[in-house]
């Protein structure tokens, strides 16, 4: 999988360079007008240097400068289809036109990036409102956020927002499914993050309960690294346990899964098994990283399950390929009278760039019957 995913990589890369190149050469014409093959060629061997530092360990300079040639070929391709229309609807003169549609064009390319960079760090709320089947005294209001990634590039700030959000929104219990951490704790403690994370925690009325992702689990010093620095700040850490929580007077029944990078995790039902016959009478909640499993899932008597994993997509057209492998890729669905929510996630992977995906925070009325 990894060399599939290596040598997708570096095609993207060489298709992506080109077609810049070209562009760029298209935007400085008038001035270089013979300067195109130096310029594809330049756009090629900078390309592929950046390309080297993949191979080198340097992963987020290689990700991230794919992600702005992506940019580039976006703005390229929506430059074309005005180019095409404004040319049949006759709509400028030849010396305005070709001024016009290179500064429109260069404005979009700067427009992408701080969009982009504007969906990675500044969250929207999704509020949603769901009944289920058990007797409830009460509502009980949840949030749930996914996929921090806490590191170099995301950190206390945005710790310390979410804090503020869950204050704001008067939130009851936090989920965390997953992907707490990026890969380890060495920025977490370096910048230490803690009293960023406890103010998380105290933001609610009944605290915060997560599981592990695949990010959490690469290795397994790491793991007990981040399992250590979620469990100290006062969160509850279900990692293949369950549990039951007091959440504003109602009692719920949790399930925490390892994500299944985890290949000797345990199945839903043999957690479903662990809780005691009256704990399953409670609502039931699984908090499952990857959405992976939902058509096992929904067999049972999961009243909600709780994802992330999937950044629904991150960049465009990411969307469409995450949809096509994930029965439920994003947001929300009943399915067998289970409720399963996929965020978006709150952090980003590996570069601060959203197109087409936003973080986000959803804030869930759980109800039941009376």
């Amino acid at each position: 999988m990894r060399i599939v995913f290596m040598l997708i990589t570096v095609a993207l890369f060489q298709l992506c360079a080109f077609a810049v190149g070209r562009g760029i050469f298209w935007l400085i014409q008038p001035w270089l007008p013979n300067a195109r093959t130096w310029v594809v060629i330049a756009a090629l061997v900078v390309s592929n240097l950046f390309l080297a530092t993949l191979f080198l360990g340097q992963f987020r300079i290689a990700l991230g400068y794919l992600s702005v040639l992506w940019l580039g070929v976006l703005t390229i391709a929506v430059i074309c289809v005005i180019s095409a229309l404004c040319q049949k609807l006759s709509l400028a003169n030849a010396q305005v036109y070709d001024m016009g549609i290179r500064a429109a064009a260069l404005c979009g390319f700067i427009g992408l990036i701080g969009m982009s960079l504007y969906n990675a760090y500044t969250p929207t709320v999704r509020h949603l409102s769901i009944q289920i089947d058990k007797p409830m005294t009460h509502p009980v209001r949840l949030a749930l956020v996914s996929d921090l990634h806490l590191g170099r590039m995301f950190g206390a700030n945005q710790l310390e927002q979410l804090a503020n959000i869950l204050k704001q929104e008067r939130v009851e219990l936090l989920l965390m499914p997953g992907d707490i951490m990026d890969d380890d704790t060495h920025v977490y403690e370096a910048q230490n993050m803690r009293p960023a994370f406890d103010s998380v925690v105290s933001a609610t009325s009944s605290g915060v309960v997560a599981s592990l992702g695949n990010h959490d689990l690469y290795d397994v010093s790491s793991r007990r690294a981040i399992a250590e620095a979620v469990r100290a700040t006062g969160a509850v850490l279900l990692d293949d346990q369950v549990a039951v929580i007091n959440a504003g007077g109602v009692l719920l029944s949790l399930i925490g899964r390892f994500d299944d990078h985890k290949t000797d995790r345990k199945t839903t039902e043999q957690l479903l098994a662990e809780l005691p016959q009256k704990a399953q009478e409670y609502p039931l909640i699984l908090l499952d990283h990857r959405p992976s499993q939902v058509d096992e899932n929904v067999q049972l008597p999961i009243d909600v399950q709780v994802s992330g994993h999937t950044h629904n997509g991150q960049i465009f057209p990411a969307n469409f390929i995450v949809k096509m492998l994930n029965r439920v890729s994003y947001g929300h669905e009943e399915i067998n009278n289970t409720h399963v929510i996929v965020s978006s996630g709150y952090g980003f992977w590996g570069i601060p760039f959203r197109l087409g995906s936003q973080s986000e925070v959803w804030v869930i009325e759980l109800s039941g019957e009376n």
